[in-house]
């Protein structure tokens, strides 16, 4: 397990009761959305730092107009994604 992995015996989770699995998946549910919007992040943030790093960082900042462009790229795409997060909500609520 030295790469974070965790394996589980299909006869582990036989022996848990039927609570405790519906905890085991939603605990499960809830790190892999975690997970998701890590990766989420992680991307976004690639994206802006290849747009707005014209670059290299030598001195360890980023010059004005650098920084100020990965504030307003990491900005728009947070908007962009709370308006589609709110409409597959609504979607959902519809259902």
């Amino acid at each position: 397990m030295d790469d974070g992995e965790i394996n589980i015996n299909p006869e582990d989770i036989n022996r848990l009761s039927d609570r405790e699995k519906r905890e085991l998946q939603i605990f499960l549910q809830g790190e892999s959305q975690k997970a998701q919007v890590q990766k989420q992040i992680h991307e976004l943030t690639e994206m802006c730092f290849k747009k707005c790093i014209t670059g290299s960082i030598s001195s360890g900042k980023l010059t004005g107009k650098e920084e100020s462009c990965m504030t307003n790229c990491v900005n728009r795409l947070f908007d962009s994604n709370l308006v589609i997060l709110k409409h597959l909500e609504a979607l959902r609520q519809q259902q």
